[in-house]
C-alpha cells in the first residue's frame, strides 16, 4: 500500500497503527458514584455539567475543570448542532478527557426546548414533535462531541442515569435501560466503544460491561468478557487510590490494544 494512499482525502493506515482512545457511555442509578468514577479517566478533565451540583462529589480533585450549564436556558441546545458544540474546540487542547454529566439532563433540556418551539406541546403533554426535537438535539450533541474529540484524539465519557425498570402486567421486570427516552438508549450508544453500567448495592459498587440482569445496552472493546463481565469497583474517593479508568486504559495500551482481563 502506498504511503500516500487515501480515500475521501483521508490517509489509509493500518488498524494496528491507529491510536485508540476511550469513548465511554457510563450509566447507572442516581448517587452510585458515576461522576466520581468518570473523574478517574486519563489526564486533565473538562467536566461539562448539566446536573445541579453535579461536580460536588469531585470537589477535592485538582485535575478537573467544570463548566456548569445546569442553569443554562433551553436555547443552549441550539449549540448542540455545531461541529464545534458549545465551543468546546477552543479549549480542548488543554484537556485529555471530556466528560458530559449527564445526557439524561441534556435530553430533558432538549425536550423543554422542543415543547417551547412545537405548536400545541405542553410540559404535561409533550407532542410527538417535541420528542423528535429532543431526540435529534441529544443525538447531535453526542455525535458532534464524539467527532470533535476523535479528531483531537481526546477521551470522552458521557454519563447517564438509569431508567425505571420496565415491567409486565404481573410486575416482573422485563428490561432496564438508560434514562433518555424513546429510541435514544439504542441510538445514542451505537458509536461509543465502551458502554458500562455502575451500581451501588449499599455494600459495594459494581461495574458490568456486558448485557445481563435485564440491563442493556452494555459492551466493551477494552475488556475480555468471555468468562466474566462484572467486577466490584474498589476506590477511595478521599485518597484517590484504587481502580481507575486511567489505569485500565494504560494496561490496554501496553497490551497493544488487545482486550485485557476483567479485574479481580
Amino acid at each position: 500500500m502506498s504511503n500516500t494512499a487515501s480515500v475521501g482525502g483521508v490517509k489509509i493506515e493500518r488498524a494496528s497503527a491507529k491510536e485508540q482512545r476511550i469513548s465511554l457511555l457510563l450509566w447507572g442509578t442516581s448517587g452510585c458514584g458515576k461522576t466520581t468514577f468518570a473523574a478517574t479517566a486519563p489526564g486533565k478533565k473538562l467536566l461539562i455539567s448539566f446536573d445541579p451540583d453535579g461536580a460536588a462529589s469531585i470537589a477535592n480533585r485538582d485535575d478537573v475543570d467544570v463548566v456548569d450549564l445546569s442553569n443554562a436556558k433551553s436555547m443552549t441546545v441550539e449549540k448542540f448542532k455545531s461541529d464545534n458544540p458549545l465551543g468546546v474546540q477552543s479549549v480542548i487542547a488543554d484537556y485529555d478527557t471530556v466528560i458530559v454529566d449527564s445526557l439524561t439532563s441534556v435530553a430533558q433540556m432538549a425536550l423543554a426546548h422542543g415543547i417551547t418551539h412545537t405548536k400545541g406541546a405542553t410540559i404535561e403533554r409533550p407532542s410527538p414533535g417535541a420528542y423528535m426535537v429532543r431526540n435529534a438535539l441529544t443525538l447531535q450533541l453526542v455525535m458532534n462531541l464524539l467527532r470533535l474529540t476523535g479528531r483531537e484524539k481526546k477521551h470522552i465519557i458521557c454519563i447517564a442515569h438509569e431508567a425505571t425498570p420496565v415491567t409486565d402486567a404481573t410486575g416482573a421486570i422485563i428490561s432496564i435501560t438508560v434514562m433518555l427516552g424513546g429510541q435514544l438508549p439504542e441510538q445514542a450508544t451505537l458509536n461509543f466503544s465502551e458502554c458500562w453500567n455502575l451500581s451501588d448495592t449499599g455494600r459495594k459498587r459494581r461495574i458490568v460491561v456486558r448485557n445481563m440482569r435485564f440491563r442493556k445496552p452494555m459492551k466493551s472493546r477494552m475488556f475480555n468478557t468471555v468468562k466474566k463481565a462484572e467486577f466490584d469497583w474498589h476506590y477511595d474517593a478521599e485518597t484517590l487510590k484504587g481502580m481507575t479508568i486511567d489505569g485500565w486504559f494504560t494496561a490496554w495500551k501496553e497490551n497493544g490494544f488487545k482486550k485485557i482481563q476483567i479485574p479481580d
